[in-house]
């Protein structure tokens, strides 16, 4: 029998055969070839760490995609207790865990320039590409950052003291009327209507909403959630981000409402690069920041502002809710630190409702030590963050690690290293009075070129609202256990709790009176 072309069908079966059998044997001898070149002759070779971990990435999905799910982060804390203070994680990564070289890693400067690694950010999303959080290259981030820099200045932010304040009074108005709150929910919506009213000039009035904020957190913890498989995937989890909302809601609906929102955006940002605003008195956003910068053309295009307002406005939420959320937590649970608290507060508000400005808040040194602990515990971005040194060899102690490297800290590992911080899951603020110098070892907002743009805005928010709600309201811990509820056991680019958690309730016990 043959086909058409008179070639016989069993000799086009035999010749199929032996091509599938001739790529497999290579694709073997390929991967074999791989795996000596990674364990025996990579520049990365003879650095401390496990075999299996050096030879493959399978390692990592091993500990955050499957059978386990987001415990690769404290898995490296394991191997850091048993390789020594430099491990090598995965075949390009090195971790460090050392407080003393993470300004190092992270430096700053003309002289130190560091690019993110693509792979741990998975880039490539058309929609996601153009943020500053996917701008893999030093230049290409210095640009974007600049463009929007003055706007999150710390003069820029003092300025925003009405709306911070006004959104904070609006959270504890609203507070007293309520008999017990999910404060996740209830910050996610404060930091949430700052954020949005802010940046884009129209508050998402999450602070109206029966259930405050938590729809919006649910999406973002849905959407945060494939980071660790879109490392090992990208192709997959970026295709995801790209498909058109209507089409996504019926696989995910998570990351359908964080395509929603990011396209309800076009329209606006078109409007403001068009400069059809200009004859109405609108509030001046972060959008008209860019477009008035000296930014190439390319980089004003509207799908690029698209992806830049989403991480802006997740960025902007999450963190500082949860650091609000943990904090009061704490201060509920330890009542002589709630008290001492409340005492010194009064000093600047002699009346619940006295008037204050940051200024004086910022001066309060028990409250400051406060933030600082809330801030230590809550772990906000608590995963590895990777740095490329792109035109100097960093040097280790003994070890020499090649520029293009990718090499990390966590900021949760050092945020819960006894050697520094003594009983470390203990919410001890007096810490920070005892020994000032322990500052420069919380990481909360990063360090170097790429630390966290909205770090003045965040410290507004939280001096504003523990000081308010502490000092207004009486509150007592409501239906939370803390190794559930509180602490962070997962991490995937966030640090998260409990996955079957649903935050930290309080109930509402009373308004203070004097």
């Amino acid at each position: 029998m043959s086909n058409p072309e008179g070639i016989p069908i069993s000799f086009l079966t035999l010749a199929l055969s032996n091509a599938f059998q001739y790529a497999f044997v290579a694709w073997i001898a390929y991967y074999i070839a791989v795996s000596i070149y990674r364990i025996h002759f990579h520049p990365l070779a003879k650095l401390p760490g496990p075999k299996l971990a050096a030879l493959t990435y399978w390692y990592e999905f091993y500990y955050d995609v499957y059978p386990y799910q987001f415990q690769y982060g404290f898995r490296i804390k394991q191997l850091h207790e048993q390789y020594g203070p430099i491990v090598r994680i995965n075949p390009r990564h090195i971790h460090i865990h050392d407080h003393e070289y993470f300004d190092t890693i992270y430096a700053s400067g003309a002289n130190h320039r560091r690019d993110r690694c693509s792979w741990m950010h998975h880039s490539g999303s058309r929609t996601m590409a153009g943020s500053m959080l996917e701008a893999m290259d030093h230049d290409l981030h210095k640009s974007r950052r600049s463009a929007v820099s003055n706007f999150f200045s710390k003069r820029s932010v003092q300025a925003l003291e009405p709306l911070v304040l006004s959104s904070v009074e609006r959270l504890v108005q609203r507070l007293k009327d309520e008999e017990t709150v999910n404060l996740n929910n209830a910050f996610a919506a404060m930091t949430m209507d700052i954020i949005s009213a802010y940046c884009f000039g129209e508050s998402m009035n999450s602070l109206e909403y029966p259930q405050y904020g938590k729809d919006w957190l649910e999406m973002l913890h849905g959407g945060i959630q494939m980071r660790p498989l879109g490392r090992q995937f990208p192709w997959l989890v970026n295709t995801l981000y790209d498909i058109p909302p209507n089409v996504m809601a019926r696989f995910n609906a998570d990351m359908a409402r964080i395509n929603t929102w990011t396209h309800q955006m076009l329209p606006k940002i078109v409007r403001i690069l068009a400069g059809e605003d200009e004859k109405r008195d609108v509030q001046r956003t972060v959008f008209h920041e860019i477009r008035d910068g000296k930014m190439s053309a390319e980089e004003k295009l509207p799908m690029r502002l698209m992806g830049e307002s989403h991480v802006i406005l997740g960025a902007g939420t999450e963190t500082t809710a949860r650091t609000l959320a943990v904090t009061t937590y704490y201060l509920m649970k330890k009542h002589d630190v709630g008290e001492k608290l409340r005492d010194e507060l009064k000093t600047v508000l002699s009346q619940p409702d006295s008037a204050v400005s940051l200024a004086q808040l910022e001066a309060l040194p028990y409250l400051s030590a406060v933030i600082n602990e809330g801030l230590r515990v809550a772990h906000g971005v608590a995963s590895r963050q990777p740095r490329i040194a792109t035109h100097e060899d960093l040097i280790y102690k003994q070890w020499t690690i090649p520029r293009g490297t990718p090499v990390m800290q966590s900021s949760h590992l050092l945020h819960m290293d006894p050697n520094v911080f003594p009983d470390p899951l203990d919410f001890q603020p007096q810490r920070w009075l005892d020994n000032p110098e322990l500052k420069r070892n919380l990481f909360a907002f990063g360090r170097g070129t790429r630390n966290c743009l909205g770090m003045n805005l965040a410290i507004s928010e939280l001096y504003f609202a523990i000081a308010l709600l502490w000092r207004r309201l009486d509150t007592e811990i409501y239906d939370t256990v803390e190794e559930r509820d509180v602490l962070t056991t997962n991490d995937c680019f966030l640090g998260m709790t409990d996955l079957k958690s649903e935050g930290i309730k309080a109930r509402i016990v009373g308004v203070v009176e004097k």
